[in-house]
């Protein structure tokens, strides 16, 4: 977003402003500020009485002290990842790992507790990983090995029993139709392969276009890689940094699965649309107007340099912003690293 122009040492102010606010929660006065800003408190005053007219800073009613605005935090953390934050934290998590789902599981884990704010971390399955192809093996007994392969590079398979004998030749042009159509769709458990599918396959055996189908619908159900959510007890300790209306906005949202999975769909787009790769969303632009006491850092992970899936912090808009882009962007790189290794 476009910024006001401001000057350096109007610059200074706001940036110290944000600092001290979030670390302390209070109003920030120009007494407080000139202790870290080489001007007197009458110069601070003025300047952020200006940055106030501008709308980066406010100030509550019953007090003198200015507080920051959803735009005086956009201009902060966009000056956090402008700058580069200073140090990347590591995320300790057990050396051994039997599937990535553990893996997953224990970086969300790991995250919730350096920041102490609400992590989720999500799998390509959950976010609807599209496919690249479905491959079928012939076995005895009128079997067939079905293989989903994803775009992402991970693969699920399957025997289905078919109802009669099929030669080959019906088979490559049953499949080859049946890929025409998934290609690109999202293997999420919603799967909806039925109507056109089945027009698609209109010339052959309805039993034997059934079997296959449903074995599909199947697979992506069961080969959905969950969303793994840590941390609410430590946003339940933050209460009151947070309305209760955003609260129970955020209880509702991880309560419904559409909507979970609608917010990590789009910080992950998000976040590989920013240079950065770290995508910050800041009360009102939240994708869910009701989250508009809130804001949720994320990152996306990758397997040879396909996006693979996304971490992410959720927390009240006094959140400590520099460790958050810390600790997503380190999630994010173990993560990569340990599916570029597989």
């Amino acid at each position: 977003m476009r910024h006001p122009q401001i000057t350096e040492r109007q610059r200074e102010i706001l940036l110290k402003t944000l600092e001290l606010y979030i670390s302390t929660g209070s109003p920030v006065g120009s007494h407080a500020l000139a202790e870290r800003v080489d001007a007197s408190s009458s110069t601070i005053r003025a300047e952020l009485a200006t940055l106030e007219s501008l709308g980066l800073l406010t100030h509550p009613h019953t007090s003198a002290g200015r507080v920051p605005t959803d735009a005086g935090y956009r201009y902060y953390v966009d000056a956090l990842l402008a700058e580069g934050v200073a140090e990347r934290r590591r995320l300790e998590t057990p050396e051994e790992h039997r599937s990535l789902d553990e893996l997953l599981r224990d970086v969300s884990e790991s995250m919730s507790e350096v920041t102490r704010l609400l992590a989720v971390v999500a799998g390509p399955g959950a976010l609807g990983d599209p496919v690249a192809r479905i491959d079928y093996l012939p076995l005895p007994e009128r079997s067939l090995l079905l293989i989903v392969s994803t775009e992402s590079g991970a693969s699920s398979s399957t025997t289905v029993t078919l109802p009669r004998e099929v030669g080959e030749d019906e088979l490559q042009e049953m499949f080859a139709a049946l890929n025409a159509w998934v290609e690109g769709r999202p293997v999420d458990g919603d799967l909806e392969l039925s109507a056109v599918a089945r027009r698609l396959q209109a010339g052959h055996d309805p039993r034997l276009v059934d079997a296959v189908l449903e074995a599909i619908e199947a697979l992506g159900r069961s080969s959905e890689r969950g969303v793994f959510v840590r941390g609410a007890s430590a946003l339940l300790a933050r209460l009151d940094e947070l309305e209760p209306s955003s609260l129970a906005a955020v209880v509702e949202i991880f309560e419904r699965r559409r909507w979970l999975l609608r917010l990590m769909s789009d910080a992950l787009q998000r976040s590989l649309a920013a240079k950065t790769g770290i995508f910050v969303s800041i009360g009102a632009e939240n994708v869910f107007r009701s989250l508009g006491g809130t804001s949720l850092v994320a990152a996306a992970y990758s397997h040879h340099e396909r996006p693979y899936g996304v971490v992410s912090l959720i927390g009240p808009k006094r959140m400590n912003y520099d460790a958050a882009i810390s600790t997503v962007r380190s999630a994010a790189d173990t993560l990569t690293r340990y599916l570029n290794a597989r």
